[in-house]
């Protein structure tokens, strides 16, 4: 059985849902997913699946659900964690309670994340309790390594604002992770084309 990542959003008015719906198609289409594009489902929307999905999660948790959906996960780390920063992200930018569960997380702490205002329940930001060592991600053949914000080159150094990125001997900063991410496959393609 395939592992699946859950996420919600709790107490959204209903005004700005379309414009959760905007900005869940524009994750969407911002990379290429190896799960499912993550999608979203409220009281909004107009697709059988999305409004029985949604119908349904209503009627379990009560009226404080706003929007829900979930993703297929196919083994890509990277792609989980992009979906829970943004998650994080919306639950900081709209001031409401979101949760994310993730049955199969290999990491235990993470398997349900809960933020209230983009916070942790104990007022942590996501960053602290992120591994504090890089995600790997295998294109290709290659390894892209992303460091969190947290993350540290040596014990004594500083963290960075911004998460790190290394390939093919390149080491490089950018403000957010899909960035990176979109940073370092920019940089593969052009080795590619190098050595073509």
């Amino acid at each position: 059985m395939s592992r699946v990542l859950h996420y919600r959003l709790y107490g959204l008015p209903e005004h700005q849902l379309e414009r959760i719906h905007e900005q869940f198609e524009a994750l969407a289409g911002a990379r290429a997913w190896r799960c499912g594009q993550p999608w979203i489902a409220s009281g909004q929307s107009r697709g059988l699946f999305e409004m029985e999905y949604f119908r349904h999660l209503k009627k379990d948790e009560g009226p404080r659900l706003s929007a829900a959906g979930f993703v297929k996960m196919t083994g890509d780390e990277t792609d989980a964690l992009i979906i829970t920063i943004f998650v994080r992200d919306l639950s900081a930018e709209y001031r409401v309670w979101a949760s994310i569960r993730d049955q199969d997380h290999p990491l235990a702490k993470l398997r349900k994340l809960e933020f209230e205002s983009g916070r942790l329940p104990g007022g942590q930001s996501l960053e602290d309790v992120l591994a504090k060592r890089p995600v790997i991600k295998k294109v290709e053949g290659e390894r892209i390594f992303f460091y969190p914000p947290t993350f540290r080159l040596h014990s004594q150094g500083p963290p960075s604002p911004e998460w790190a990125y290394a390939l093919c001997g390149i080491r490089a900063y950018a403000p957010t992770l899909l960035e990176a991410e979109q940073e370092a496959l920019k940089i593969l393609r052009g080795f590619g084309h190098l050595g073509a």
